[in-house]
């Protein structure tokens, strides 16, 4: 492979600077050269429910109508059979395996069932950080067991679907086990951000609708958050970035829900360049490092012949040279 000025994304830190392979060691040095390469450890979905996939035809509704407790979607889903449940998640795979993801998040719902489900698929380019949910509202300490025993943690909606003492407890447990909590946030009302915060999320998803005092508490805290702005449109919900960036916020981006919006990062990338003015590094930063302290160290690199801008803009850029770095010094 020959020397390269590129702009790297990798293990939670962006650089722009020089890289020389040398046998097995590729050395990188800061330089204010112009680099025509990206370089990333893969991109990262930071939001997705894949075991909606397989639904077609979505009807206009609301956020509670279509997606919350009770709603269009969760009728759908227990109205289908496994077989056709795993279908769409095997087609949504095969979208993120093509867009180079390396991790994404997936929210699972429906209890022990669902995490069996999502857990029958074979992860081989693409992998899963999985976060289950209780399909009970009360607890039961055999189910919360069984599913962080067998996922990355708890993905749940908002504290407005669920009982705040049930909420409670579900984290404690997490938290006591070592796993991941995350929770929707503020997506069409605004929540209550210290009942939120008292639950101690590693990440929450959307909070479009909280206000400055409340991102300056989440800032606070270091907490990151996932926006889906594909998702936000569908449901005429506005949004604005750039609020969380000022903030100080770590931004990481997301698909939602796969029956609105495949899970492409890429696609979701150049769709945030057209409703935000974001620096196309910001939005990069979205899609590869954000999430990293939630991940292993990155085993492969992918390079990108091109600018961030045109990686940002065109989902079709194919990288040039994939290198597993797994046995290679590299001092990045």
């Amino acid at each position: 492979m020959k020397n390269l000025v590129a702009h790297v994304f990798l293990n939670g830190k962006y650089s722009v600077g020089s890289l020389k392979f040398e046998g097995r060691r590729i050395i990188f040095e800061e330089t204010d050269k112009k680099a025509e390469y990206v370089v990333t450890g893969g991109f990262v979905n930071a939001h997705t429910h894949i075991g909606d996939s397989f639904i077609e035809n979505i009807p206009k509704m609301g956020v509670m109508e279509l997606v919350g407790p009770n709603g269009f979607k969760q009728k759908m889903l227990e109205s289908a059979n496994k077989t056709t449940i795993i279908k769409g998640m095997k087609k949504s795979l095969g979208i993120m395996e093509n867009d180079n993801i390396r991790y994404f998040f997936d929210f699972r719902e429906g209890g022990i069932d669902g995490l069996k489900l999502i857990n029958s698929l074979k992860f081989k380019k693409t992998n899963a950080v999985i976060l289950s949910r209780p399909k009970k509202s009360i607890i039961d300490y055999d189910e919360i067991e069984y599913l962080l025993k067998n996922s990355s943690g708890i993905g749940m909606s908002s504290i407005s679907d669920y009982d705040y003492k049930f909420l409670m407890e579900i984290s404690k447990i997490v938290k006591e086990n070592g796993k991941i909590f995350a929770i929707h946030a503020s997506e069409r009302i605004r929540e209550d951000i210290d009942k939120i915060l008292n639950l101690n999320p590693d990440f929450i998803v959307h909070m479009h609708k909280a206000d400055d005092q409340d991102l300056d508490k989440v800032m606070e805290k270091n907490i990151p958050i996932v926006v889906c702005p594909r998702s936000g449109m569908f449901f005429n919900i506005e949004m604005d970035i750039n609020r969380f960036l000022k903030k100080g916020i770590n931004v990481a981006l997301g698909t939602d829900n796969a029956m609105i919006s495949i899970p492409s990062i890429r696609i979701e990338m150049l769709f945030t360049s057209f409703l935000f003015n974001l620096d196309p590094i910001e939005i990069l930063k979205m899609a590869t490092i954000n999430m990293d302290k939630f991940l292993p160290v990155k085993d492969k690199i992918f390079i990108y012949k091109g600018s961030p801008y045109e990686i940002v803009k065109n989902p079709f850029i194919e990288p040039v040279k994939i290198l597993n770095i797994k046995d290679i010094d590299f001092n990045f």
